[in-house]
Parts: C-alpha cells; sequence; structure tokens
C-alpha cells in the first residue's frame, strides 16, 4: 500500500541478557525455560486433578473402553487438539525468536523431542522434560569442541539409545528380583 509506513515488532528479549560461566544466556531462553517448566507442571496437573484430563489420559489407554463409559470422545478430542494447537503456538514464537526457522532446524529439533520422548517412553511428562533439556545442553556444550562439532547433531540419538539401555538393563534387574 503506498504511504504506508512498513511496522516491525522489537520483542523485550533481544536486548541482551547475562553472563554464566562464559555462557551468553538471552532473556528469550530464561522465558522459554520458564515456560517449559510452567507447561510441564500445568499439564501434569492438568491430566491428573481435572476430570477433562482424566478422560483424555483414559482415552490414550483405550478409547474404546472410555467411550463405553459415556465420554464424550470427541470433545475430549477437540479439547486435546486444541490444547496442543496453544502450545504449538507459543513454542512456534518463542522459537522464531530463538532460532531461524528453516527446514533443517525444525527437523533437528523434531528429532531432539522424539529422543526426549523415546527416553521417558512416553510415560511421564517431567521425564520428557528433564531428558530434552540434557539433550539440549549436551548438544549446545559440544559445540565448543572443535574435534566433536561435526558430530554434535547425533546428540539425541546417543542420548536416546543410551537412555533406553540404561532403562531397559533396570527393568531387567527389577524383573529378575521379583522372580527370584
Amino acid at each position: 500500500m503506498p504511504g504506508c509506513a512498513r511496522r516491525s515488532l522489537a520483542l523485550p528479549t533481544d536486548n541482551g541478557g547475562f553472563t554464566v560461566a562464559q555462557i551468553q544466556v538471552t532473556w528469550t531462553q530464561v522465558i522459554a525455560l520458564a515456560a517449559g517448566v510452567v507447561l510441564t507442571v500445568g499439564t501434569g496437573a492438568f491430566l491428573r486433578f481435572t476430570k477433562l484430563g482424566t478422560a483424555m489420559r483414559a482415552m490414550a489407554n483405550d478409547r474404546d473402553i472410555t467411550a463405553t463409559l459415556g465420554v464424550p470422545v470427541r470433545r475430549v478430542e477437540a479439547a486435546a487438539w486444541l490444547g496442543c494447537g496453544i502450545l504449538g503456538g507459543i513454542a512456534g514464537l518463542l522459537l522464531a525468536d530463538l532460532v531461524a526457522l528453516d527446514a533443517t532446524t525444525l527437523t533437528f529439533l523434531v528429532i531432539s523431542s522424539l529422543a526426549a520422548v523415546l527416553i521417558a517412553r512416553l510415560r511421564s511428562i517431567t521425564v520428557t522434560f528433564v531428558a530434552a533439556i540434557v539433550i539440549g545442553l549436551l548438544h549446545d556444550l559440544l559445540t565448543p569442541i572443535a574435534s566433536l562439532t561435526s558430530y554434535r547433531d547425533m546428540t539425541p540419538f546417543v542420548i536416546a539409545a543410551i537412555g533406553l539401555l540404561v532403562l531397559s538393563r533396570h527393568q531387567v534387574m527389577t524383573q529378575s528380583r521379583e522372580e527370584a
């Protein structure tokens, strides 16, 4: 449109941050971490203590039995999709300020997320969150090491494999103790 000035929105997180042990931490990273903690605790409480959350957990276990018990399956599904859409939008806003939103970056973010979910075995939101933090920290700690920089994209795979091996070993040991 002629005569219209171009507008832009300057995020309050754009101006600096602080340094911890020679690592620059931006305010967007702090907000993202705080939002992750709040969302993890809030989602866990929602799924455990609300009627809708209980219905969602029941549907995850067995959809047919949940429908037989009178749970409005379509409404619960719609609520789940709405919640996921809102959380995805929040994540997109934070990611747009943290990383370049291109196909390669998003692919590696999804792979890291899947690795965290695999470590938690789709059972615990808290374990998933902690695994995601560990994967992210190890991935970024490998960046300054010149000899490992080319291998840092393998971090999610390696951590997921180690996590699954440790968890399966613990499970086998527990089962063998129960049999004895």
